[in-house]
């Protein structure tokens, strides 16, 4: 596999791996290592290479993907006339592809982004798990004595935290110590990180392309960049473009060597490659590139002064030049020295990793070497020879507990690999979306070709129709009268005599084979499901009222169960960005630019964060990705949450901290403790109901038995102070009884008196009355009969108005 002899030009193997370090820091090793690298994959435009059909494969994905594959291939099989080389310009039909694949990429991207990863750092050395657990024994002190400190808190002592945030049991406590305990070097890592990803926008930039290439081409791939005055930069690498060492691990864990291949414009490469190449050297790179990648010749000879920029421009500038960007994997010798002071103490310092000890020395040197692993890279630009920013990497992450490793700063994963092609889940279902394709293709062809509803007509038998006004009806008159009134007028003889049947008959016409064409095209759609794993409840075709909720769930569950693999990629994807983060923050000069901006980012109300910040390079993090809920999730623990609530098994309050939670177990777990809780309480108080109306029955019984003896008491007394008062009452009444009497005898004397006296002169006035009433009868009378015989005799007139008054006062 490698080749000693660099002198001899052969290109085709790795330089030594075991070369002293001032010979791989060297620009020909990387040239040899770089070139090594492009004999192993090949040229982007040999078909036979490895970087050639993984590239045609992703391609190829990407147009079925996103709905654009060639269509070629349809129209030289629906083309009979010359299938090899047919454009399918006779065939009247759209040949836009079906998108049925780009349906289900949507659904599974979409469904690994709505989950929302989110890092959680923890720190595994024993340094942070011994603060950790004096953090857990202050917890479950508080919460064993949370009564003393409230009294405490009451009386004004100050117990150094709040007495509402302290959790009632330790169960509660449990799950408290699990989401919100943290070291300070912990806080400022997971601070770090969030801020970090916000920044490069990982989420909306990187994350989701890398998922949709999960999904589409089988593999992701992000790049790190680490430099303490421009920052931690994470870039999306387009895995067509990407390039590494043999392995069939899906981790890629084991690489020894990796890259990608950028295309750039020769002034662009100007820009970044600066000093380091003369511009003969990029004449002889546009010579290489001329003709390639849509570059003109003609233009490598144009060149004029540009009075504005100050400077040569020349016509290749335009030149497009494939990059390859690479790094590798090295082992070197760090040198330290051995060394005795003059007070007999042992020292050892650190002397690089080029180091020869000095042949004469007052004190005995002795050198000492540590194997690391370094990491080694530049930019090659392809086919030309040259090469530019290469030597040893500096601020590489480490592990803080074993710096003898290194890891590459490509983060790459692969649903799975296979003699390096990964296999994705596009790739899968392309030859069921061909076959879907070209029945649909079949569907229009038929339906284009197919022919309405028709008559046959007898032409024999309409011959000599006679309507009776003379004349011959020709075949077309009668047709047209058939259409245009529906009656058919026909000879039922013939000229021989015999009869004949009615010469015109429909003819009915249907689209040829659609009920096949369509059942082929459920089949490949059926297939599809099937490979893929989406069924009708997770892509939303099945109606909603049509299964019932548990059904739903099941089949949800297992369309899940089928893309976890994807789902898993993603998130390790995820976890190992995350941790590159981590181990960048920790090599952060407390002097630079960059670790000044994190903490004004952070800011100065955290300031037991930033001074943990200078302390991280002590601690050795890990990273879990967690994801938030689903929506499947949500309506479950909402649905649980109402219950418990319309059963007033939690309040308010519970159903929001629950709700604050981004975990489902833990938020489950919550919701059971704080249901305990609830229902505790709920016992005690009615236990303490019970006892108090138990208190309150006895004091009411004491109560009644007094009342009843106060009420017989007052019943005595009513009774004594009744028959004194019929006492005092009687002899009252006896008293005025003999009053009453007296003046009843008195005054029935004075009445006997009295009527006596109104008896005599009622007597005397009525005889008055009746000697009165007498006398003025009498004159009346004679004043009458004086008027009768006046008035007969003639001689006198009628009586006085006196005399009247007179008589009408007798007669009454």
């Amino acid at each position: 596999m490698y080749d000693n002899n660099n002198d001899k030009g052969k290109y085709g193997n790795f330089p030594d791996p075991f070369a002293h370090y001032s010979k791989k820091t060297s620009k020909s090793y990387g040239i040899k290592y770089a070139q090594a690298i492009e004999k192993q994959w090949g040229q982007s435009d040999d078909e036979r290479s490895l970087f050639r059909r993984r590239l045609k494969d992703f391609e190829t994905n990407r147009d079925y993907a996103n709905g654009t594959q060639d269509t070629s291939i349809y129209k030289q099989i629906l083309n009979s006339l010359d299938p090899n080389s047919g454009d399918g310009t006779l065939l009247n039909l759209d040949w836009s592809p079906v998108p049925i694949v780009p349906k289900f990429v949507k659904i599974v991207v979409n469904n690994i982004l709505s989950k929302k990863p989110y890092p959680n750092v923890k720190a595994l050395d024993p340094l942070s798990q011994s603060e950790k657990d004096e953090e857990r024994a202050k917890k479950m002190f508080e919460v064993k004595n949370r009564e003393m400190l409230r009294e405490l808190s009451q009386q004004g002592v100050d117990i150094g935290t709040d007495i509402n945030s302290i959790p009632e049991t330790t169960e509660e406590a449990e799950i408290f110590m699990d989401t919100n305990i943290k070291t300070a070097a912990e806080i400022a890592a997971q601070v770090g990180t969030n801020i970090t990803l916000e920044w490069n926008d990982f989420d909306q930039r990187v994350y989701r392309r890398a998922v949709n290439d999960l999904v589409t081409c089988g593999m992701g791939v992000v790049k790190r960049n680490n430099d303490p005055n421009y920052g931690i930069q994470e870039e999306y690498i387009d895995p067509a473009y990407f390039f590494h060492s043999y392995t069939e691990d899906p981790t890629f864990s084991d690489l020894i060597y990796a890259g990608h291949i950028k295309k750039i414009s020769i002034s662009e490469l100007k820009r970044i490659a600066g000093d380091e190449l003369t511009e003969d050297e990029y004449e002889k790179i546009a010579q290489g590139v001329k003709n390639k990648y849509q570059n003109r010749a003609d233009k490598l000879s144009y060149k004029y002064y540009d009075e504005t920029l100050d400077r040569t421009t020349y016509g290749y500038d335009e030149f497009i030049v494939e990059i390859m960007d690479f790094e590798f994997l090295s082992t070197d010798d760090m040198m330290f020295e051995e060394k005795d002071s003059k007070f007999g103490n042992t020292n050892f310092y650190y002397k690089g990793f080029e180091y020869t000890p000095p042949k004469e020395s007052v004190y005995d040197r002795k050198p000492m070497n540590m194997n690391i692993q370094t990491v080694y890279g530049g930019s090659y630009i392809i086919g030309t020879g040259c090469m530019f920013g290469y030597g040893q990497k500096s601020n590489v992450p480490k592990n803080a507990h074993d710096l003898t490793k290194a890891r590459l700063s490509y983060s790459v994963v692969a649903t799975n690999l296979r003699r390096m092609m990964p296999k994705s889940l596009v790739g899968s279902v392309i030859g069921f979306a061909d076959q879907l394709q070209l029945s649909h293709l079949k569907l229009q062809q038929s339906i284009a070709k197919a022919k309405p509803d028709g008559l046959i007509v007898d032409i024999e038998g309409l011959e000599n129709v006679q309507l009776g006004k003379g004349g011959e009806l020709q075949p077309l008159d009668i047709q047209d009268i058939y259409e245009q009134t529906g009656v058919f007028y026909y000879r039922s003889k013939n000229p021989e005599g015999g009869f004949q049947n009615p010469p015109i008959r429909s003819l009915d016409n249907s689209i040829r084979n659609i009920n096949e064409l369509i059942g082929i095209y459920n089949h490949n759609l059926r297939l599809i499901r099937d490979t893929t794993g989406i069924n009708e409840v997770m892509d939303g075709t099945s109606p909603k009222g049509e299964q019932l909720v548990g059904v739903r769930q099941q089949a949800i569950a297992a369309g899940n169960n089928a893309i976890y693999d994807i789902t898993n990629a993603a998130v390790y994807l995820y976890s190992r960005v995350c941790e590159d983060v981590v181990k960048c923050l920790q090599i952060l000069p407390t002097k630079s630019v960059l670790f000044k901006a994190y903490e004004r980012a952070i800011g100065k109300s955290n300031m037991e964060v930033l001074s943990s910040f200078g302390d991280l390079p002590m601690y050795n993090f890990g990273v879990k990705v967690q994801t938030e809920m689903d929506d499947t999730e949500k309506a479950y623990l909402e649905q649980n949450i109402q219950v418990a609530l319309a059963q007033k098994e939690i309040d308010l309050e519970d159903a929001m901290a629950v709700r604050q939670l981004k975990d489902v177990d833990q938020a489950e777990r919550l919701l059971i403790i704080r249901r305990k809780k609830r229902m505790r309480m709920q016992q005690q108080m009615a236990q303490q109901n019970s006892q108090m109306q138990a208190q309150m029955n006895q004091q009411t019984a004491q109560a009644s038995s007094q009342g009843k003896m106060q009420e017989i008491q007052m019943q005595s007394q009513a009774k004594i102070a009744e028959i004194q008062a019929d006492a005092q009452a009687k002899a009252q009444l006896l008293q005025l009884e003999y009053q009453l009497k007296g003046q009843i005898e008195g005054a029935k004397t004075q009445a006997t008196m009295g009527m006596k006296k109104q008896d005599m002169q009622f007597r005397e006035d009525l005889e008055d009355k009746k000697e009165k009433a007498k006398d003025d009868r009498v004159k009346k009378q004679a004043v009458e009969q004086s008027k009768m015989i006046s008035q007969r005799q003639g001689k006198r007139g009628e009586l006085t108005d006196e005399g009247q008054n007179l008589l009408d006062m007798l007669t009454q």
